[in-house]
């Protein structure tokens, strides 16, 4: 004899399911974040949220715009960095945008990401665990350069060897443009961050975040934040070193007249 299942019992099958489904979409993969070959919104201009300073190697705007293939004017601008400090060291943790072209990437001929794919030549004793969370500070992992770089092995990389980085990344569709944002920032999840911490940060409502990345976020993930505009990042004040003073340019002239003069004397 069978019996029927209660109605409230299938009400909560139907929301079980239904959260389950919200967030297995929501959470990403290790090797990155699927995409579908024919969305119209891709390719698209966007950018990622860089702690400059940092990596030893990567202390300013042109080792850093070297690593992801553009210039020192294009990560300064939308940082709010000045031209004049273009040249400057970046101090630890100094906050960048650093601009990204992201498309969707077929990986193995049956999947895609969505990523911007960066070219990268390893250095001596580099893997691709220490490149993901140093000098690209976690915006890819390490299974998705294993996964984008089939020919090479991974305990087997030798120096020099050219490897491609896909930079997580996502293009805003139709509704994320239709409620305002023009940009999904790629943002890493640090230890000290909460969902709150980050929506203001980017001056957006913490649920906007949510709608996009789920509510079960873990440091060192990738956050997509959606934005109409990117937000004006608070800079140090880097001061030109100061000119010689007139007065002791003056002294210093005066000083070697009599010196040379004295010297003629001599002689």
């Amino acid at each position: 004899m069978t019996t029927k299942p209660h109605h409230s019992s299938l009400l909560l099958l139907f929301v079980f399911v239904v959260l389950f489904l919200h967030r297995s979409h929501a959470q990403p993969n290790t090797t990155g974040y699927s995409c579908t070959a024919n969305q119209t919104e891709y390719p698209c201009r966007t950018y990622a949220f860089y702690r400059g300073g940092l990596v030893a190697n990567y202390s300013d705007l042109a080792s850093i715009g070297d690593l992801f293939g553009v210039s020192r004017l294009m990560i300064a601008d939308p940082s709010n960095i000045s031209t004049s400090a273009l040249s400057a060291p970046l101090v630890a943790d100094q906050p960048l945008f650093v601009p990204l072209t992201c498309s969707c990437n077929p990986t193995n001929g049956i999947s895609n990401i969505s990523s911007a794919n960066i070219n990268y030549t390893m250095p001596a004793g580099d893997t691709f665990y220490g490149v993901s969370t140093g000098a690209f500070e976690n915006l890819t992992s390490y299974q998705s350069v294993e996964v984008v770089n089939p020919e090479l092995v991974p305990t087997n990389l030798t120096i020099g060897v050219d490897v491609v980085i896909p930079i997580f990344c996502k293009c805003p569709n139709q509704s994320v443009t239709a409620g305002g944002s023009n940009y999904l920032v790629s943002y890493v999840l640090q230890p000290s961050d909460n969902l709150s911490s980050v929506a203001s940060r980017f001056g957006v409502q913490e649920q906007s975040i949510v709608d996009i990345n789920g509510n079960n976020t873990k440091p060192t993930e990738t956050l997509f934040v959606p934005v109409s505009k990117l937000p004006n990042l608070t800079q140090p004040i880097v001061s030109a070193a100061p000119a010689p003073s007139v007065k002791k340019e003056r002294t210093r002239v005066i000083l070697g007249l009599a010196t040379g003069i004295g010297v003629l004397g001599a002689f």
